[in-house]
């Protein structure tokens, strides 16, 4: 499968408290409904970040068995497009799209759709350090059990994926994504990789391997699996 990962924020007039209902009260029920190719549907909202990050109110991980099922098979018929494009009108102000390949391919979540997940969610967006090339940033990527850089004492599972393609135009040039989970939000509190979670932290792999570290932390909700 292929999973499409959608950086989101708000239109400037409304709060993130009223984009948070608009979107899992309005756009959730809706989407799935005029989406027949979607997969798996994972809408994660946020609620801060660890140091400095472009701001965001949601995350949406989608996936599809092909990324020409949402580039050409998207909608159930040109009346759902409408519908969807009509609602997503009503709070979004804008995405940053990424198309990813997993590589530690997640366990089946326990809670029923719509229901807020366990625990605590980072989602953390990557940008590969100045002068590493992108095979090598891939080939760590994948092989290696999760990255030292991003290692947490206190995280319970994680999922790394490669960005293969950017939509659209605008957004920062990411790498890679990861998703740690934790048992409790406290256990979320600590550093990634023992310490800060920016780019210029002490970790010597973080500075050969990474340039921009951007972590969000989420509350989850699977509205499809």
């Amino acid at each position: 499968m292929v999973k499409l990962v959608f950086l989101c924020w708000r239109r400037p007039d409304i709060s993130h408290e009223r984009y948070v209902e608009l979107l899992l009260r309005g756009h959730v029920p809706i989407a799935p409904a005029h989406h027949p190719t979607l997969r798996r549907y994972v809408v994660n909202v946020v609620e801060g970040t660890r140091e400095p990050a472009p701001a965001l109110d949601s995350i949406g991980e989608l996936s599809f068995d092909s990324l020409a099922d949402y580039r050409e098979r998207l909608y159930d018929s040109p009346e759902g497009a409408r519908v969807v494009a009509d609602d997503v009108a009503g709070f979004l102000g804008g995405a940053h799209a990424y198309v990813t390949t997993e590589h530690a391919p997640p366990s089946s979540p326990s809670p029923p759709p719509g229901v807020r997940s366990p625990g605590a969610k980072l989602v953390v967006c990557v940008a590969r350090a100045s002068g590493l090339g992108q095979a090598e940033f891939r080939r760590h990527w994948r092989e290696c059990d999760l990255p030292r850089a991003l290692r947490h004492a206190a995280a319970t599972g994680y999922v790394t994926s490669v960005v293969e393609e950017r939509l659209g135009e605008g957004g920062p040039d990411y790498d890679g994504v990861a998703t740690l989970r934790f048992a409790s939000d406290e256990a979320c509190d600590g550093g990634l990789s023992g310490g800060s979670t920016g780019a210029t932290g002490t970790d010597p792999e973080r500075a050969r391997f990474l340039g921009t570290i951007h972590a969000y932390r989420v509350v989850e909700y699977v509205e499809r699996w």
